[in-house]
């Protein structure tokens, strides 16, 4: 079951990012301290266990119990299209009003919460409080780990600057997350409540978090904007190189195309150099060309590939020619 987001015009949409550490928060809480296990790296789920020393359990049921989601836009109050940082967003969160969460959860679930979310809804003033106590606790043992991968986030504002300007961003999206797909104007990702939207004039929000590689968490109903919160690439290992960044992007396999391809090869050619077997390049080059990355043609009894003019903008991005 997939949910699905069609963006009919994606070189006419508004693309942003915005740096929320707020959400990295949630991400992290759901993934330490409950039942949501998102991959993040075991150092960052003992650090936040080790601030949150008695979190509220009522806070944790209501968003990691596992099945239908539930996500009021007051986890992450003030505007998608700027960046948030925490201590501002746990002052917001205290200054709610406890109408504020009820009315929310009552129309993400049309009037019917699940069991899960009934006790936060019978103290609305606590969840608010507990919840901002936790991203507060959270955010004080992540900081430092924040601060250490500026440099990735700001890569990461870069590369999907330069991919809109590219007319690359299906390129982006299709690399969003192990579990996302995008095709024919589609952005798919496993749901356990399906649904379909459509972008129309919406703008569209990238979110980059400091998570583990299964956490995303998105929004696609919101009257301005659609945002997404991803995995930021690179942050959950070593530092990597930039040829390693077009590894996260576009896979092993497909970097090392892209990247031997500074001149024509024929087919076989091209196997030899990045060692693969002929019938895995072939694969992989049938998906870089409907990608528009690669071009093919038969001369002959052999077939010739090249690169684009776009997959060597990325190319070039990547490797910061």
């Amino acid at each position: 079951m997939h949910t699905n987001l069609v963006i009919e015009r994606l070189d006419r949409v508004p693309v942003s990012v915005t740096l929320t550490p707020g959400l990295s928060m949630l991400a992290l809480i759901t993934d330490a301290l409950s039942g949501r296990t998102r991959g993040a790296p075991e150092p960052w789920r003992r650090l936040v266990r080790s601030a949150a020393l008695v979190p509220d359990e009522m806070v944790l049921r209501s968003l990691a119990t596992p099945g239908f989601s539930v996500l009021p836009d007051l986890v992450l109050p003030g505007e998608f299209t700027r960046d948030l940082d925490v201590p501002t967003q746990v002052e917001m969160l205290r200054d709610l009003p406890p109408d504020a969460l009820l009315s929310e959860v009552e129309t993400i679930t049309d009037g019917r919460p699940p069991t899960h979310w009934r006790p936060a809804l019978k103290h609305p003033q606590r969840w608010l409080h507990g919840y901002a106590s936790l991203v507060e606790a959270a955010w004080a043992a992540m900081d430092p780990v924040w601060t250490r991968a500026r440099p990735l986030f700001e890569r990461e504002v870069e590369r999907v600057a330069v991919a809109a300007a590219r007319r690359s961003l299906d390129v982006v999206l299709n690399g969003l997350h192990a579990n996302c797909r995008f095709t024919d104007g589609t952005l798919s990702f496993p749901d356990f409540e399906p649904e379909r939207f459509s972008i129309g004039s919406r703008g569209l929000v990238l979110m980059p978090m400091l998570a583990g590689p299964n956490a995303l968490i998105a929004r696609l109903d919101g009257p301005d904007a659609v945002w997404i919160g991803y995995p930021l690439p690179g942050a959950d290992g070593p530092p990597r190189s930039r040829e390693n960044f077009l590894e996260i992007l576009v896979g092993d396999v497909r970097s090392a195309i892209l990247t031997t391809l500074e001149r024509p090869l024929t087919m076989g050619a091209l196997a030899r150099r990045v060692q693969y077997a002929p019938n895995a390049v072939t694969y992989h080059c049938n998906w870089l060309e409907s990608a528009g990355l690669v071009l093919r043609r038969r001369e002959g009894r052999e077939i010739h590939v090249q690169r684009t003019p776009r997959a060597s903008a990325l190319v070039d991005l990547f490797e910061g020619r």
